[in-house]
């Protein structure tokens, strides 16, 4: 039996319960709790050392810092009396949630999902192009990874998630609510066309703001032979204000030297339809593991940062253990 057993400022708290209710002497108490699933705790642990460098015709700044990123992340699981399986997961950095969600699995049904991240939709795809390590766009600027980037990321906060597979095609739809309007979007991906090739499209509608809805639309193709693999993918961004239309391309290849060593090259490149400069990003990286530590290097350049006049460069060390 799946008990609900509380609610506490919109997160749910679910237990795997089989609660027996015995009457004592008038009385109604709960007298037995047997667990019916089963719950496992993993974890991650970062150091970092980030250097970025500003600049622009004038002027230019840098800053250096070390950072730390440590992660816990609790994930259960229980089958039903039907037969379909019912999974959770919650994630916390520094004690705080960051990720959290619950799946059921229907079997030849599907599964549905309710998360705080992207299990289906236009999400799971908006990047598919290979990288070393981070995609060429992250981790620069005060913005990034949105649909105002060029990025097939609409959905934002609790989103409702439906996905199956069909003929060797997985397919996938979201749904959430801002601005008391539902943004929506659907993805196809075809992982096995032939051997090695991924293609996949998405379409998304953008409930950007109370007023406005946004179109957006993505495409990609990813070939992997061997240790190589290649991709690119194309992101149009249909907004409603006229001459306002944001376009974004990218190309990228990895390499798997060998089983512990990897390297990417990435290129992004964000032609913005109201503004005169298209931003353009590169990034390379890679990235050695051994057992569950990974030691990663990570180059990324943007240049007219969001479209204006301003470039940023970032290089960062990363030393990560799991356990």
């Amino acid at each position: 039996m799946f008990v609900i057993t509380k609610i506490t400022k919109g997160v749910l708290m679910t237990n795997f319960k089989k609660i027996g209710l015995t009457a004592l002497a008038g009385t109604l108490a709960a007298t037995t709790f047997a667990q019916a699933g089963d719950l496992s705790v993993s974890g991650t642990a970062r150091m970092e050392y980030q250097s970025t460098t500003t600049s622009n015709a004038t002027d230019s700044s840098s800053t250096d810092a070390f950072a730390q990123n440590q992660t816990v992340s609790f994930s259960g699981s229980g089958e039903l009396d039907n037969g379909m399986t019912v999974s959770y997961l919650q994630a916390l950095a520094s004690g705080a949630v960051t990720s959290q969600g619950v799946t059921l699995d229907m079997g030849d049904m599907g599964t549905v999902a309710l998360t705080n991240y992207n299990v289906a939709g236009i999400g799971t795809i908006q990047d598919m192009v290979p990288n070393g390590g981070e995609q060429p766009w992250d981790d620069l600027g005060a913005t990034h990874g949105g649909p105002a980037d060029g990025i097939a990321s609409p959905h934002a906060g609790n989103r409702l998630g439906y996905k199956t597979t069909q003929g060797g095609a997985i397919i996938s739809a979201a749904l959430n609510y801002e601005f008391a309007s539902p943004t929506t979007s659907i993805a196809i991906q075809l992982p096995n066309l032939v051997e090695g090739l991924n293609i996949g499209a998405g379409l998304a509608s953008d409930q950007s703001t109370e007023d406005v809805e946004n179109d957006i639309e993505t495409m990609y193709i990813k070939y992997s032979m061997g240790p190589i693999s290649v991709g690119a993918q194309s992101t149009d961004i249909n907004v409603q204000t006229a001459t306002s239309d944001i376009e974004r391309v990218g190309y990228g290849i990895s390499f798997a030297v060998n089983e512990n060593l990897s390297l990417g090259y990435g290129v992004s490149t964000v032609e913005y339809e109201a503004l005169s400069n298209d931003e353009e990003s590169k990034g390379l990286g890679a990235a050695y593991t051994s057992g569950g530590m990974k030691l990663g290097v990570i180059h990324n350049k943007k240049d007219n940062l969001n479209g204006g006049a301003n470039d940023m460069e970032m290089t960062e060390f990363q030393l990560t253990f799991a356990f």
